[in-house]
């Protein structure tokens, strides 16, 4: 578990950008966009419900990952990736935040494949059933690892409806196979929340680059769209 002395940011030499890859980050930036501005909400995960917990550290987390060692409230969203309607399976989110040194930290994870499909956001049949994960991995200075989020207590199926009268639940927290934290869900929460996994990161990285350079013009995008059509704040 890592105290505010443990903890170091890891440092990362700036990439300077090519025509290239300011080209397609135009194009991805636009896309989301127009999504975002089509649906009156974000590109992806439109639908949701935000609830309040509490996040902590358990013994066997590393230095590297910064988790409070005491439960720190947090703001949780669960949601559907497309919006599908009813039970539909569909990507389903696990969006937190939690603060680290006083300031935001961001957490988003998705549902992923089975086996060797892990490694992609894939739709999970229900609330309880998911494999939730970042999908990239999360580095920092001493270390890095994918996270995942195993669900306790959840309902069945993959309705919105059904989340908020199964409260309380949560997930344990694992990298590479170790438990490393624990998520406690509690209550709904009366506020929307836009995430920002990028800026709000603790003073972590994401791996491989190339995803990260995709997803820096995608949420960026999406806000755009969103908050052109009908200023809020959602994810």
């Amino acid at each position: 578990m890592i105290t505010p002395e443990e903890r170091t940011e890891p440092s990362r030499p700036p990439e300077p950008e090519s025509a290239g890859r300011r080209g397609w980050s135009s194009w991805v930036r636009g896309g989301f966009a127009a999504l975002g501005r089509a649906r009156s909400a974000p590109a992806f995960h439109p639908s949701g419900r935000v609830l309040t917990g509490r996040i902590s550290a358990v013994d066997g987390c590393p230095p590297w990952f910064p988790l409070p060692v005491e439960p720190t409230p947090a703001l949780v969203r669960v949601s559907k990736g497309v919006g599908l309607p009813g039970g539909a399976p569909d990507i389903l989110g696990l969006g937190i935040r939690t603060t680290v040194d006083g300031l935001p930290w961001d957490l988003l994870l998705s549902s992923c494949g089975p086996g060797p499909l892990r490694g992609l956001p894939f739709p999970g049949l229900g609330w309880d059933r998911a494999h939730y994960s970042s999908i990239v991995a999360l580095v920092g200075d001493g270390g890095r690892g994918v996270l995942r989020a195993v669900p306790r207590g959840l309902p069945s199926g993959a309705r919105l409806d059904a989340v908020v009268p199964a409260l309380p639940f949560g997930w344990d927290l694992r990298l590479g196979g170790v438990r490393v934290g624990r998520l406690d869900v509690t209550a709904r929460a009366d506020e929307e929340i836009s995430f920002d996994p990028l800026g709000n990161a603790a003073g972590l990285g994401t791996s491989p680059r190339w995803l990260t350079a995709l997803r820096k013009p995608a949420y960026v995008g999406s806000q755009e769209g969103r908050h052109a059509a009908e200023p809020g704040t959602r994810r």
